[in-house]
């Protein structure tokens, strides 16, 4: 019997651990009208109240944003922080600089096409 419970809280153990390591993974796609959008992310992400920016996102987790040729992908950077890659106009724009206005408007079209924080 003490052999079962020892078994029983091992597994129990071994199921929540391994539950926190599988996250959300969500895709959203559309075509059409000349336009071409897919959003896909994994693990929990979210934005600030305002809507503009990300705030936060899991450990292992990302975010991937592509409305036509631009393209944005956020990751955790394992320090609690994010780390971005960021391409619009055919060029690398800077997160802290050039890219704010880019990733406040794709946080918003996210957020239109059903997109929300989780």
């Amino acid at each position: 019997m003490k052999n079962l419970r020892i078994f029983l809280a091992i597994a129990l153990l071994g199921i929540s651990i391994t539950s926190c390591h599988f996250g959300r993974h969500t895709t959203i796609v559309e075509n059409g009208n000349g336009h071409s959008l897919r959003i896909e992310s994994y693990g929990k992400i979210h934005f600030n109240p305002a809507g503009t920016d990300i705030a936060y996102i899991s450990r292992g987790g990302y975010l991937e944003y592509q409305y036509n040729d631009d393209h944005l992908k956020a990751e955790n950077n394992g320090h609690g922080g994010i780390k971005y890659e960021l391409d619009a106009d055919g060029q690398r724009l800077n997160p802290n600089g050039n890219g704010k206005s880019f990733i406040a408007d794709a946080v918003k079209m996210m957020i239109k096409k059903g997109y929300h924080s989780n």
